[in-house]
């Protein structure tokens, strides 16, 4: 499978979904810590939080640093429906998830702030975003302009 247009710009994918998830999984969990520990107001256990934190987050970052971002929930559900074959819709709120050659052929339900709609993945859409795709907005029309003159009047 070829993979034309957006892709070709930024095909710098994470290698290592494990790892990735594990991290991603990681990184929320010390921030749960952190913020309890900055309730509790003890500063040593703050400091030791926001330094494990900090050492985490780095490995996450130089995984992750100047590559194309997929959320890893989603991912890891593509992977899985994509080793048992199966095509089930799948609901998201990450509209800044670069689409990648593995979603060709699913469908994707995104968020647009009100509902879930539904986007099938093409060949021509791996490399954009899936918010591209789920528009936020809806344009009825402009207003007729006999309507305006009979305000004015």
């Amino acid at each position: 499978m070829g993979f034309k247009g957006a892709w070709n710009k930024r095909n710098k994918l994470i290698e290592d979904l494990e790892t990735f998830y594990k991290l991603y999984k990681k990184i929320h969990r010390l921030h749960k810590k952190v913020k309890e520990a900055q309730k509790k107001g003890d500063p040593q256990l703050i400091e030791r939080r926001i330094k494990k934190y900090e050492e985490v987050y780095e490995e996450y970052r130089k995984l992750v640093d100047k590559k194309a971002w997929v959320h890893p929930k989603l991912w890891k559900k593509i992977r899985e429906m994509n080793k048992a074959g199966e095509r089930k819709v799948i609901k998201t709120y990450s509209r800044s998830t670069t689409i990648i050659p593995e979603f060709v052929g699913h469908t994707i339900a995104v968020h647009n702030g009100k509902t879930f709609v539904p986007v099938y993945i093409t060949q021509d859409m791996v490399g954009h975003k899936l918010g591209e795709f789920a528009p936020t907005r809806i344009f009825r029309s402009h207003p007729e302009k006999s309507a305006k003159v009979v305000k004015r009047k």
